[in-house]
């Protein structure tokens, strides 16, 4: 293993210890809110929360700096997995720090989906940035970059309109569809890294910029959308399980980027199984966490 990608594959591990510490932290602000500001001033009273505020820097201001450097390093198909290591100290935080309660299938659920995202990362599909700058100038691979951005939305806006019109399930449903922001964010941010360079320094061409300018408002859109539904689903469900369940969406889009995007062959003779096996336990983990949680939650 070389150095270059031992240091990728540590800032993931530590990107995602990070996330999910800020998680934790976002989680419990909204636990202690009272319940007629939950009802009629929730966005407003988490902006005035310390403890909401720290979580967000923890989780998008130092996360995301390891986040864009583990991206810039292996790309974007081994990051997600490799940040699944977060989810122990979500596991752990949320029964120690919050008084979350796990039951046997759960604790299983969490440890097939910690087993299911190593096997994606064992894959080793990395896209080096400069695989994605040479990809993307060609029409065919923008054309694939616009289907499977546009996919993403649908799916996202179908599963959020279904998670508002449920009384049960409200927030693992809502817990899914929140993936998705956070699956495209994950797939922009190498167009971002592979044109902003250039564009920054004054020498991209009218395409570059017009693609670094897109990526930048997907970037910001999906992460603020994504801040505002994972905090929503927080009211109806636990953040061992709205976590977790997310991650279905976040975890196997990557693979759609390295073969159907990228069109890249297979690194290596098992990488094919390591996909499908790890794949397999992500959604079977996702169906064990979100069973039992049917309005799990009323926070007080």
């Amino acid at each position: 293993m070389s150095l270059h990608y031992a240091l990728g594959v540590a800032t993931a591990v530590f990107c995602g210890v990070c996330m999910q510490s800020g998680i934790l932290l976002q989680k419990k602000a909204v636990n202690d809110m009272a319940p007629e500001d939950r009802v009629q001033r929730f966005l407003k009273t988490l902006l005035r929360d310390r403890r909401w505020l720290a979580g967000l820097g923890l989780e998008y201001g130092i996360g995301t700096c390891a986040f864009m450097v583990a991206q810039a390093l292996i790309g974007p198909a081994l990051v997600p997995g490799l940040m699944a290591a977060g989810l122990v100290v979500l596991a752990v935080g949320s029964v120690r720090l919050i008084g979350e309660s796990l039951d046997f299938s759960e604790v299983v659920g969490i440890v097939l989906l910690i087993a299911g995202i190593v096997l994606l990362g064992l894959s080793e599909l990395e896209i080096s940035v400069d695989v994605v700058r040479e990809r993307l100038g060609d029409p065919g691979t923008a054309t694939r970059v616009a289907v499977l951005t546009v996919s993403l939305f649908v799916l996202w806006a179908a599963t959020h309109l279904q998670a508002m019109r449920l009384s049960r399930r409200k927030g693992i449903v809502m817990a899914f569809s929140n993936g998705f922001p956070f699956a495209i964010s994950n797939f922009w941010i190498s167009p971002l890294l592979a044109v902003g360079a250039v564009v920054l320094a004054g020498d991209g061409s009218w395409g570059q910029t017009g693609l670094f300018v897109l990526a930048s408002v997907i970037l910001v859109s999906c992460n603020v959308l994504g801040i505002r539904q994972t905090n929503e689903a927080f009211k109806w469900a636990q953040a061992s399980n709205v976590i977790p369940v997310q991650q279905l969406s976040v975890q196997v889009t990557p693979v759609f980027f390295y073969f159907y995007v990228y069109a890249l062959e297979p690194p290596q003779a098992a990488s094919g199984v390591l996909i499908v096996a790890g794949a397999a336990l992500v959604v079977v983990a996702a169906f064990l966490l979100g069973r039992r949680q049917a309005e799990v939650e009323q926070i007080h």
